[in-house]
């Protein structure tokens, strides 16, 4: 097959092929390594293809490197050449802090994955998950490989090149949400009793976590719940249609990577269920287009979790240490001013845990709560004797309220420090955190929060960190909770998003009779409304 010629810049890949591209999928390689693979859009009359490269990538573009674009099913070469970007002459490489190769993935962000890394992951994975895989058949769960590996088991026997992780469903009998939910939880604890890592993504998926010896993710395994309801199979988050019990039970074996799993009864029903009819023809580039009505019913029944918490793993994964930074210490010392001596004090979102011992040096003992394992990795690599740190997703409303009764059990008075979190929250996760302060707060602590009131430059959906939180919207979601917010200071930061508007307020516990009238106020107001 003749090779075609290719040019790229920062922005742009332009292929020339020799022969037609086809519609089908290509990967595109920096000196042999897959970084990304895309569908091609129709050449141009001058008979170029036009790939605009995905902001994720654009930051590692300058430099040099041998680009080859091949046909994702065949592996034919459509067009190689040595290409320079930029001014620099070192040579392109795509990795992160840890020195593992990147490439994009099925969720349009860069990510590890098996192709091109040797440092035994992959072996190391499939022993987490077979250990995994035996421990939930000795507890009784109906288990069996779903997803990107039983797709890999079942074309060529082997994880695909381009995953990253190893993807489990099991069956729950129930029938009714709440009862999913709750069998969901049962396993979780039972999981953790047995000295694993559990992140939970909602209600009905988990993600079991395994670290490396500096506390980073070294890889993980996703737990899918799946049940029939109505006639019609359920997988969270993405899952839902026709699919009959016996192409999933009895529940069958397969081979993956000279390990034997177990497997639906029928994979080639399930593999059609998930990726359609032409599962088997290669497809690196595939996304699921969850239909909207599936996606708003499991949100409405099982909720979302991990709302901008991969974001943050992937911020905080680049970083070898802490930032040298001062970000945040005018705000430290106006919570300081605000507190008592010796103080006991949460930091919500502790980050890398810059401003956490900030607080601490000042002689009060600090737990820093963050939902990023990344960040908390940074942060443990120098605690004083006067700081925690603890994983505690926001977003779960039955985890912070579980964190919340342990600190108004404790029977001591907590102040709060909130230093850039609430505008990265979702609303439901900034309910979670009033109603923590509701309760944390009645025996006469004090809390203080700083966040961006206007959009980032660059505004986002998955940034949290370009998300904004006007003082208004703070003010009507806080006050039902029975909370009483002082605006403090107002300013500007930069960010990497550009110049932002901040604000600062103290947050206390509304007295018993300001409470009664603020319920009174809001009661008219929505009988004024209705």
């Amino acid at each position: 097959m003749p090779i075609g010629r290719l040019s790229a810049s920062r922005r742009t890949l332009v292929v020339e092929p020799r022969e037609p591209m086809g519609d089908g999928t290509v990967d595109i390689y920096f000196d042999g390594r897959r970084v990304w693979s895309v569908r091609p859009d129709d050449p141009n009359k001058a008979g170029q293809v036009h790939f605009r490269w995905p902001n994720a990538l654009s930051p590692y573009l300058q430099g040099v490197a041998e680009v080859t674009v091949t046909s994702s099913a065949t592996g034919d070469v459509f067009a190689e050449s040595r290409v320079r970007i930029g001014r620099s002459t070192k040579p392109i490489e795509i990795r992160d802090a840890q020195g593992r190769w990147l490439a994009m993935n099925k969720w349009n962000r860069l990510g590890p994955s098996f192709e091109g890394n040797d440092d035994g992951v992959q072996e190391r994975l499939l022993v987490s998950a077979q250990r995994l895989v035996a421990d939930l058949q000795e507890l009784e769960y109906p288990v069996f490989i779903v997803g990107g590996t039983l797709l890999g088991a079942m074309r060529t026997g082997n994880l695909l090149p381009h995953d990253d992780d190893i993807d489990l469903a099991w069956i729950c009998r129930e029938t009714n949400p709440l009862d999913i939910a709750l069998a969901s939880m049962k396993m979780e604890r039972q999981l953790v009793d047995r000295g694993y890592t559990s992140i939970r993504l909602s209600m009905a998926h988990l993600q079991i976590t395994f670290f490396n010896s500096d506390d980073g993710t070294d890889h993980y395994v996703d737990i899918f719940t799946g049940f029939f309801m109505d006639g019609l199979y359920g997988q969270p988050f993405a899952l839902r249609g026709e699919l009959a019990p016996d192409d999933l039970e009895p529940i069958g074996t397969i081979t993956l990577s000279g390990v034997e799993f177990p497997a639906p009864a029928k994979p080639e029903a399930w593999l059609e269920f998930a990726y359609g009819p032409s599962w088997l023809v290669p497809d690196p580039s595939f996304s699921f287009e969850t239909p909207r009505s599936t996606l708003r019913r499991f949100e409405t029944w099982f909720g979302v979790f991990n709302r901008g918490r991969v974001f943050w793993e992937k911020h905080f994964e680049k970083l070898l240490d802490r930032p040298d930074s001062d970000e945040g210490f005018d705000d430290v010392e106006r919570f300081l001013r605000l507190i008592p001596p010796e103080a006991r004090v949460v930091d919500l979102g502790s980050s890398d845990g810059r401003l956490t011992e900030r607080i601490a040096a000042a002689c009060h003992t600090v737990l820093g709560v963050d939902y990023s394992y990344e960040a908390l990795r940074l942060a443990r690599r120098s605690k004083p004797d006067n700081v925690d740190y603890r994983y505690l997703n926001l977003n779960d409303s039955h985890a912070t309220l579980g964190f919340t009764l342990e600190i108004v059990e404790s029977g001591q008075p907590w102040h709060f420090f909130a230093n850039q979190l609430l505008a990265g929250l979702p609303k439901v996760g900034r309910a979670n955190v009033f109603l923590m302060l509701r309760h944390a707060l009645a025996s006469g602590g004090v809390a203080y929060a700083s966040f961006d009131t206007d959009f980032g430059k660059h505004y986002r959906k998955g940034r949290p960190d370009s998300w904004h939180l006007p003082l208004d919207w703070l003010y009507e979601e806080a006050s039902p909770f029975g909370l009483d917010l002082q605006l403090v200071n107002t300013g500007h930061r930069s960010s990497p998003l550009g110049r932002r508007q901040t604000a600062s307020v103290v947050i206390r516990r509304m007295s018993p009779q300001h409470e009664e009238r603020a319920i009174e106020s809001q009661f008219e107001n929505e009988e004024t409304t209705s």
